[in-house]
């Protein structure tokens, strides 16, 4: 009985394993026709039957999702991520699933857990921060007005476009076909284009169909225009041919607008292919350039936005956007703004809910500087279609959050700020610094409070034509203070860079000879190996401080200018070592300046020699102390010094002598420790006699003295 009882039970269940194939099998035909909530029942069904079957599992929560079944897909995805033998990437699903339903904290510990079991995923490092740097995204700092506009139903209404005055967008409410055909993922009828034409004031609004052969039986649209409005690019079934695993695709075509006639000549885009999608189309305002999504071989992910440029009358082969725009995920629904900015949904980048909307700024053939729009405009919901005119302040995009109308709701918007974007840098590292306090204050003392986010960017929504004083604080670094202009369309993305301090501080105490505080000293730090110049004035309390770096020597030159000649201070100038220190550590110095008698101190005295000599007497000593004294105590004076002889003697030995004279003088000054790279020394002769005792002339032996002299003239005084 029991062997018997043994076999019994393996053969149920080997009969339920084969079941549980079947209905895996039935659901992965059921997710080829979009028939998603079948799918997912045939996924729980083997589920059921099999409860270790990790793949019915994934299958049925990867259903869910396309169903948009969040609820139930978070309760699978919870259950799959504590299975050892599960793939790290439900996890990841598990995170987004969470941040969809708005459990931002938990969707934080779901990526974390992802990054640290799939590090080498481009998605680990893009979240696994996500808990707080989708913090400031929640914030709604009331940028956008947005308004649900009348014209939307009870189905999906999507692709707005802007079109001579008026909008063009896709539905599949259905109307005004004489047989309803309904696709098989909503059972509602496939999507077709309609218009909204502007009425004259107090009109109401009314839309229909566009005109001509574009809405036919299956999907039409969304749409996008030529500037001139003579042309549309479309999104449209491709009803000639499927692809090779018998599914039909959508594909983009072109059409010609003929007034009364509505669209005709329509025609596909030569790089269409029925074994893969291209579709959501936005033509750049010069015509030049069509960009769309595709899920062609060889993206970075599900869709990828691509663009073809236009070379004469047809179009090039498409060329990915890169990994700077496309993720992994999802990208949908580009447009082109009139400034050239990018704007996309994304459904694997740091954002509120499942599709967010981002932009871009054209750099080049390139797009940088992502950017989520955070709320109003993003929610833990779909949010996607972003269009804007000509003044970049009024447009439309698409919802499904709670509160509209139908399914995927049209919503009008009006900018009422401007975005002020950048990123604060480390001026060693060039890393983004976080945690930096950043503030924006107005000419009347408003002030808007930010924090950059671990990548050290920030944001504000400020008014446009306003000026704002931009602030950026952190500990261990220097302050920074700039003006900021908001422009009315675009602003360039703003890069601060902060100073690191070294961590050893320098205080220095600015004082008279009697202990007086000094205020307005300059004080100023050359580092001596970079050349590196800071500047600070004393305070009131006649202190500095400065910040030094270890191992380290600088030269500290300590000035108080005067606004008149007849008093001067003498200079302070001492080298501070950081050689062997840590940070820190404290250092203060004690610069003491002197105030003299200007007129005093610069009437530097006469120095006097015997005929025909240029020894120095005692007396002429005494003078030259003078002079020492002047020096040491200003050691960055410039001093001229010139020497003279009587008229005596040959004018070639005059020339001799004289520079005799001057270098007996120099050599002393240079004895008594005088810098002499800040003299002049100059032998005039006899070229410049003071009195009448020119040649031929008869002078007594004391009038001829006066001439045998070295003079000294101050050149410059910093």
């Amino acid at each position: 009985m029991k062997n018997k009882f043994s076999i019994l039970l393996i053969l149920i269940a080997l009969g339920s394993s084969l079941c549980a194939q079947n209905f895996i099998k039935r659901g992965d035909r059921q997710m080829r026709n979009a028939q998603f909530d079948k799918a997912a029942a045939s996924y729980k069904k083997a589920a059921d039957l099999n409860a270790k079957d990790t793949a019915a599992w994934q299958k049925l929560g990867v259903a869910l999702l396309m169903e948009e079944d969040y609820t139930s897909a978070e309760a699978v995805y919870k259950a799959i991520v504590v299975n050892p033998v599960s793939s790290p990437i439900n996890k990841f699903y598990l995170g987004q699933v969470l941040r969809i339903n708005g459990k931002y904290d938990e969707a934080g510990k779901a990526y974390k857990d992802f990054a640290l079991a799939s590090p080498n995923d481009s998605r680990a490092n893009e979240f696994k921060n996500f808990a707080e740097d989708v913090k400031p995204l929640l914030n709604d700092l009331k940028t956008y007005e947005l308004t649900n506009v009348p014209e939307n139903s009870e189905a999906s209404d999507i692709g707005p476009a802007l079109w001579n005055g008026g909008m063009i967008y896709a539905s599949n409410r259905g109307e005004g076909s004489g047989v309803k055909i309904s696709d098989l993922w909503s059972g509602r009828g496939y999507y077709d284009l309609y218009g909204i034409q502007p009425g004259k004031p107090g009109d109401v609004l009314t839309h229909e169909k566009l005109k001509g052969r574009i809405n036919r039986r299956l999907n039409e649209g969304p749409a996008t225009f030529s500037a001139d409005g003579k042309e549309m690019f479309f999104t449209r079934t491709n009803y000639k041919k499927k692809g090779a695993d018998g599914i039909r695709r959508l594909g983009l075509y072109h059409a010609d607008w003929a007034g009364k006639k509505g669209w005709t000549n329509i025609q596909p885009l030569p790089f269409n292919n029925y074994d893969y999608n291209i579709s959501h189309p936005a033509i750049s305002k010069d015509g030049s350039k069509l960009y769309f999504i595709s899920d062609m071989p060889g993206g970075f992910g599900e869709t990828d936005i691509y663009v073809s440029a236009k070379n004469g009358t047809t179009w090039e082969n498409p060329v990915n956007l890169g990994k700077e725009i496309n993720t992994p995920g999802r990208e949908m629904f580009p447009a082109i703004a009139d400034d050239g900015t990018l704007y996309f949904a994304s459904d694997s980048r740091v954002g509120l809910g499942g599709l967010d909307i981002y932009s871009a700024n054209a750099s080049g053939n390139k797009f940088i500087n992502v950017r989520n729009l955070g709320a109003p405009v993003n929610t833990a919901y779909d949010d996607f279609g972003y269009v804007s005119d000509e003044t970049l302040r009024n447009g439309y995009m698409v919802s499904n959050r709670p509160g509209g109308l139908g399914d995927d709701d049209i919503y009008k918007f009006i900018k009422k700020t401007e975005s002020v974007c950048g990123t604060v840098v480390d001026a060693k590292t060039k890393n983004g610094v976080p945690d930096v306090n950043v503030v924006a204050v107005s000419s009347l003392g408003d002030s808007i409070k930010g924090k950059t986010n671990l990548k050290g960017d920030f944001c504000f929504n400020l008014p446009p034509n306003a000026t704002y004083k931009l602030e950026a604080t952190k500990d261990g670094y220097g302050n920074f203070e700039n003006v900021l202009d908001v422009q009315p369309i675009k602003n360039e993305r703003k890069i601060i860079v902060l100073e690191p301090k070294g961590g050893i501080d320098l205080v220095v105490d600015v004082t008279q000879k009697d202990g007086g505080k000094i205020e307005g000293a300059i004080a100023f730090l050359i580092n001596k190996r970079t050349g590196e110049v800071v500047k600070q004035l004393s305070d009131a309390n006649g202190k500095v401080k400065f910040d030094l770096y270890k191992d380290q020597e600088y030269d500290l030159k300590v000035v108080k200018p005067l606004q008149t000649k007849d008093a001067v201070y003498n200079k302070f100038i001492k080298t501070i070592s950081t050689l062997g220190l840590t940070k820190s550590e404290a250092l203060n110095e004690n610069a003491q300046l002197t105030l003299y008698d200007g007129k005093l101190v610069f009437d530097l005295p006469n120095v006097y020699f015997d005929y025909n000599s240029s020894v120095l007497q005692k007396a002429a000593m005494k003078e030259l102390d003078k002079v020492v004294t002047v020096m040491k105590t200003f050691p960055d004076i410039e001093i001229e010094l010139g020497s003279h002889t009587d008229s005596r003697g040959s004018f070639d030995f005059n020339y001799v002598l004289s520079a005799k004279r001057a270098n007996a003088c120099v050599e002393y000054l240079k004895a008594q420790g005088v810098n002499i790279t800040r003299l002049i020394a100059v032998g005039w002769g006899e070229d410049k006699i003071k009195n009448k005792c020119v040649d031929y002339v008869p002078c007594t032996d004391s009038e001829h003295a006066v001439n045998r002299r070295t003079e000294f003239k101050v050149l410059n005084f910093d």
